[in-house]
């Protein structure tokens, strides 16, 4: 062997600042905001589904064109089909055809879908571009517009989705939560984000859901600052976390998988049967059963989990899916096998290795509970 050159070269990763908005009526103010007269980016790429496009479209276009800078859109249909690898030639062939430069700006207006996407072809566009996420879920307001994780899923099969398989960090320049938009959705996107709220409740005690009516969020509806405050306790948490450990690499971050190891092997396997929230539902009562049987947990702690989450019409299990399926796809997740367990509420339990025997017993509970 002969070394004819050796060097070494160590590049740290830039320091990003992400500014947080939460408020009402932003949408239709965006050019009032000071973070996008100072940007002065050349041009806006748009990305919306089709929903948001049709409800909210007109409103952000005619704002940001206040700004004097073009604007090029495209729009894609909603929902999980639209993530996955195979359909990013044709979302960003409008920006393409329009052109654009390292100096224009990525805007993805819609719920986690459309922010996991924006963010990864933000990331990966001209090696990397500015983006803007505005939110318009529960769900993305609460979690996924939060922290800088952007992703695709992967096709195993025609039945088997592995969710966010491919993806970056890219953490966004500015991230817009209009707590006004929330009034348009539906009840199952509520309960969507529900199930990401229920989260924090488990594993930091906030928001606390302990004297909300039966039904809350459905038969129940909150006051815009109510909201505000449950929005922002959510993100004040995941602001918290992510700034100890952005890339996922001190375990601290960990904790915001707490019921997402089962939960995404659910989603993936019934793919379009469960909602992400609904997933994650079952996913923490699948880790709180977990908890339990590796003694974290005390049967009552299970109980008032398993109770809260079912008095916000959330599924505490599901049917139809094939149990094999569900246990493969784990073995494809990302964080190794691993799992963060509950001690209590409030307190958690991150990097678990879980016996194989126990969670196949777990995931059929949850398969086959009547309710």
């Amino acid at each position: 062997m002969k070394i004819i050159y050796k060097n070494t070269l160590s590049v740290q990763p830039p320091r990003e600042t992400t500014t947080y908005i939460l408020g009402t009526d932003l949408l239709a103010n965006l050019h009032s905001l000071e973070i996008l007269k100072k940007k002065n980016y050349t041009s806006f790429l748009l990305l919306l589904d089709k929903n948001i496009e049709k409800l909210y479209g007109s409103t952000i276009k005619n704002s940001l064109q206040m700004l004097g800078k073009d604007i090029f859109t495209s729009i894609i249909e909603p929902g999980e089909n639209s993530k996955s690898l195979d359909n990013l030639t044709s979302i960003v062939k409008p920006f393409f055809d329009a052109g654009f430069d390292r100096n224009s700006c990525l805007i993805a207006a819609g719920g986690g879908v459309i922010c996991d996407i924006g963010g990864f072809i933000a990331s990966i566009l001209l090696r990397g571009i500015d983006c803007i996420y505005v939110p318009t879920t529960l769900l993305a307001q609460v979690d996924a517009a939060i922290g800088g994780k952007t992703g695709v899923n992967f096709k195993l099969s025609n039945k088997l989705i592995l969710k966010n398989m491919i993806g970056t960090f890219k953490q966004p320049v500015l991230v817009l939560s209009d707590v006004e938009v929330l009034k348009t959705l539906p009840e199952k996107e509520i309960k969507n984000g529900l199930g990401e709220v229920v989260k924090y409740w488990i594993g930091w005690g906030k928001p606390n859901f302990q004297n909300t009516p039966q039904g809350w969020f459905t038969t129940y509806t909150p006051g815009v600052e109510e909201l505000i405050k449950i929005i922002a306790t959510c993100q004040k948490i995941k602001h918290d976390i992510v700034r100890k450990d952005p890339y996922e690499r001190t375990g601290e971050r960990q904790k915001l998988n707490l019921g997402h190891t089962i939960g995404h092997a659910m989603e993936g396997t019934a793919y379009g049967k469960l909602s992400h929230g609904e997933a994650v539902a079952i996913g923490l009562i699948a880790c709180a059963r977990l908890s339990v049987l590796q003694g974290f947990l005390s049967e009552v702690s299970y109980k008032k989990i398993r109770e809260t989450i079912h008095s916000l019409g959330l599924p505490t299990s599901v049917k139809g899916i094939n149990q094999k399926d569900i246990l493969l796809t784990m073995k494809m997740d990302k964080k190794g096998g691993t799992f963060v367990l509950i001690k209590d509420i409030g307190n958690l339990k991150t990097n678990v290795k879980v016996n194989y025997q126990v969670i196949d017993k777990v995931i059929s509970e949850v398969l086959s509970s009547s309710t």
